[in-house]
């Protein structure tokens, strides 16, 4: 016998799929987290490779340091710009995780710049593929797979990893590469307006695998080649960025005003965390930030001359941490999305900055105000007692007579 039909939700049904659909819609309508990021919703970043600003502040992908959502672990390990190979040894037995799990419990994404293989253990190297396929931490790529001038990566369980192939007998080619967009429904692609960007001076020569997905390449004068491509692998995602730092991508460093977005943004996408729909504020943003870390840094510097002399900085010590915490208070609204008043706190923070620097200079004059002293002091005395033997021996020596003869030459006559 067939079953009676269950009458329409009435009542406390109704009710109960009606908040259900409520809840579902609230929750699709909060921001998604970053799916690579640690508790407090920060993506942790281990930089390898060329991460140093001897190309200045803009100039490098170091700038992922200064965005609050961000938090990077700088480790230069290119031997030719540091100093040699067992200096990148020593930066790399300083900061990399000494075990795997270690690895997996400090770090989301790791970015690598033309990183030199021959610095990293076998195992740090094992440790990187695995944590991305296994683990599903991200790898952001930048510049070289392969190169002329120190050992790459090609035959390594890394390379397995990333969504391009080096080019056959290619390296790094120098020439003018305009950019081309080639997935303009990628979300990277739809953050900024990539295509009104200065050439690029060089790219890596690569192939993209056939399961990766290629959102841009370069127009070259003579070739092209792909220039961002990115797959997700195993439990975890890559993106290569075929251009070289510094030379590269320094038409962007110095033309392009929305070029730190940029290299943020390629981290972002690596860390699979939602990207920004305006660029020009967040550009705003990120600029205040780095503003307000350069001069908290110059205070820092002024405040820690004066108190080797000597001087008296309690009371600006403790407005340096004001501003600290100013900081603190705008990395919390832009964590939350209130870029405007991530701005506004910045800007009052920015204020205070200004009365201090001439606070801070004021104190370094007054504690060198005894350091000219001294000097003063010093030079005063020795030209006295210079010009008193001066003046004993050329000028106070015309008052006694010249004798003719000694007693002794007397004496032989």
């Amino acid at each position: 016998m067939m079953g009676r039909l269950k009458p329409p939700l009435e009542g406390h049904g109704l009710e109960i799929l009606r908040a259900t659909i409520l809840a579902t819609l609230f929750l699709a309508a909060q921001p998604c987290e970053a799916i690579r990021a640690g508790p407090d919703g920060r993506t942790r970043a281990l930089v390898l490779g060329d991460v140093i600003e001897q190309y200045g502040t803009y100039n490098s992908f170091t700038v992922v340091q200064f965005d609050p959502a961000v938090r990077a672990t700088m480790v230069p390990t290119r031997p030719d710009y540091i100093g040699g190979y067992e200096n990148a040894r020593r930066n790399l037995r300083l900061y990399m995780p000494r075990t795997y799990q270690r690895l997996l419990e400090d770090y989301d994404v790791i970015i690598s710049s033309d990183a030199d293989r021959r610095v990293f253990a076998s195992d740090w190297v094992h440790w990187m593929s695995d944590s991305v396929i296994e683990e599903g931490l991200g790898i952001l790529w930048l510049g070289s797979i392969e190169s002329e001038i120190f050992v790459g990566w090609q035959a390594t369980t890394v390379a397995d990893v990333l969504p391009a192939t080096q080019a056959p007998g290619q390296f790094t080619r120098e020439e003018v590469f305009w950019f081309v967009m080639e997935d303009p429904n990628e979300e990277l692609m739809k953050a900024l307006p990539w295509t009104e960007s200065p050439p690029l001076a060089n790219v890596n020569a690569q192939v993209p695998r056939p399961e990766s997905e290629l959102w841009a390449s370069v127009d070259g004068v003579f070739e092209d080649h792909p220039l961002i491509t990115y797959w997700e692998i195993g439990k975890g995602a890559a993106l290569n960025f075929a251009s070289k730092f510094p030379v590269g991508v320094m038409p962007w460093a110095k033309d392009w005003d929305l070029f730190p977005q940029a290299m943020i943004y390629l981290l972002y996408r690596t860390a699979d965390k939602p990207i920004p729909e305006d660029p020009y504020m967040f550009e705003r943003v990120t600029h205040a930030f780095i503003r307000y870390h350069s001069e908290n840094s110059l205070l820092e510097s002024i405040l820690a001359w004066v108190e080797k002399f000597g001087g008296s900085t309690r009371n600006l010590r403790e407005r340096l941490r004001s501003l600290e915490e100013l900081r603190l208070e705008a990395e919390e609204a832009y964590m939350n999305g209130d870029f405007d008043e991530a701005l506004a706190l910045l800007g009052r923070g920015e204020e205070d900055q200004d009365a201090m620097r001439a606070e801070a200079i004021r104190a370094k004059d007054a504690a060198l105000i005894w350091i000219y002293v001294t000097e003063w002091c010093v030079l005063m005395g020795t030209l006295l007692i210079s010009s008193y033997i001066l003046w004993t021996l050329m000028v106070r020596r015309r008052l006694y007579r010249e004798v003719g003869l000694s007693r002794l030459e007397a004496a032989e006559y």
